[in-house]
């Protein structure tokens, strides 16, 4: 099969090139390439590097005999932290030295599950260890070298594994995580990783003589990094960026049930959300709700003075002033995390929220209002007419939440993009509440590089 070749460079671009001891012939110079566009230039698409730059700093831990040294983190960082297939570099610096014949350092991980009514379960996720320094037995045991003695630093290398196995499969590693669950059946999940010295020390009294050990343990976080593919794509607003870009938004749509017998029409829920729905935990995802019914179905859904229905007076820029039996807001948009556990053949999980999103109203209303004396309908009009009421709003993951989902077997952590429509009074209403969740997907890193970073990363 023919392969179409690219064209030649132009020769307007030729310089002469000299070469030591020879001279070179004029030829066409490769253009001039450069991370950032020109004056003349845009960038149309563009892929980030994978991973942030390699901090340069040092995490110190001293206990009474030994100090940990530990490099490649963030300065003031309050647990050394790597990345997948990171590597522990440093050393350990000892404060006495005498009679130690032996010192190592085990990278340990574990997963630990329990469900209440299912009973518990521990898995090995790492289990490395690098002797640092060992005597060798000398020929002669009278003898005293300066080899023999061990010396006061010592360095460490020790490599995360790809992979552990569980009944022949192998599993990514998962990152540090821990959850506890009070409800019933209460359930409790931790993944921990830990780095530990230990000192091994020869004692003797009289003719007797053995060995003592003394370990020091510091917690280590692992955090695999993870960035979307593509980029969040947003113009001004979601509805203005809609038509540009139809293919960077995916429309959910949902409806919301009425009773039996109810003369009431169901009200279409349009949610529209980046089609990516991958997202870092920094990330601010941006949103567009439409509802559209009959008059009389948003009314019941929301009263006349609902938060959602305020818009900024045009004379006096004052919102208008919900009441307190308004102040419970009937919709809502929000990210939630579950977490599945698999304790001997039974399954439980939880489903709680991680983040609540803010929405406000998209003018046209339904109807102006008087706001010289705060009086007014919003949906006055004929019942049965349709319209369509906008909100345009962004929701963000709370501080407090470090490590996206994962899967490792008997451990799923997943998460959601959850709206959740409920009218003011549900049981006499005729409308049925309605909770919509979509999946999603909650990475470390976001698409473009920030210096900002995560709570998690400090």
């Amino acid at each position: 099969m023919a392969t179409a070749k690219p064209p030649p460079y132009s020769s307007h671009h030729s310089t002469p090139s000299v070469d030591i001891g020879r001279s070179v012939a004029s030829s066409a110079s490769p253009p001039i390439y450069s991370t950032q566009p020109h004056e003349d230039e845009e960038t149309i698409a563009s892929t980030p590097r994978v991973g942030l730059t390699t901090p340069q700093g040092t995490f110190i831990r001293q206990w009474g005999q030994a100090t940990l040294i530990l490099k490649d983190q963030e300065d003031g960082a309050r647990l050394p932290t790597y990345n997948r297939h990171g590597r522990i570099i440093g050393e350990v610096g000892l404060k006495n030295t005498d009679k130690v014949i032996r010192v190592t350092a085990k990278l340990h991980g574990h997963m630990s599950l329990s469900s209440a009514d299912s009973g518990s379960m521990a898995t090995t996720l790492v289990s490395e260890t690098q002797v640092l320094w060992k005597q060798h037995p000398a020929d002669n045991p009278t003898e005293a070298t300066v080899d023999q003695r061990c010396p006061s630093i010592l360095p460490i290398y020790i490599q995360f594994p790809h992979f552990y196995e569980v009944q022949g499969k192998n599993w990514r590693l998962p990152p540090s995580f821990e959850a506890t669950f009070l409800g019933i059946p209460a359930l409790f999940v931790r993944c921990m990783y830990t780095l530990s010295i230990t000192i091994t020390r020869t004692r003797s009294y009289h003719l007797a003589s053995w060995t003592t050990n003394k370990t020091y343990v510091t917690m280590v976080n692992f955090r695999p990094r993870t960035r979307p593919n593509r980029p969040i794509v947003l113009l001004e607003s979601v509805f203005s960026s809609i038509k540009p870009d139809p293919e960077e938004w995916l429309q959910v749509v949902a409806t919301m049930g009425v009773r039996p017998k109810a003369k009431m029409k169901p009200i279409e829920c349009h949610l529209f959300i980046p089609s990516v729905q991958t997202f870092a935990l920094t990330d601010t995802i941006p949103f567009h709700l439409q509802l559209c019914s009959s008059m009389s179905s948003l009314r019941d859904l929301l009263p006349p003075y609902s938060p959602h229905l305020q818009i900024t007076c045009p004379t006096t820029s004052s919102k208008i002033i919900a009441d307190p039996y308004a102040a419970e807001c009937t919709i809502r948009v929000s990210i939630a995390r579950q977490v599945v556990v698999e304790v001997n053949g039974r399954r439980r999980f939880r489903t709680f929220t991680i983040g609540i999103g803010k929405m406000w109203s998209i003018p046209p209303q339904v109807a102006v209002m008087d706001y010289e004396h705060g009086e007014g309908d919003p949906f006055s009009g004929d019942a049965d007419a349709d319209i369509c009421l906008d909100w345009q709003g962004e929701v963000k993951c709370w501080g407090e939440v470090t490590s996206g989902g994962f899967s490792v077997g008997n451990l799923i952590v997943k998460d959601f993009l959850v709206l959740s429509l409920v009218p003011p009074f549900p049981r006499s209403s005729s409308l049925v509440p309605l909770q919509l969740s979509h999946p999603i997907k909650l990475v470390t890193d976001s698409w473009i590089d920030v210096d900002a970073l995560h709570p998690g990363d400090t």
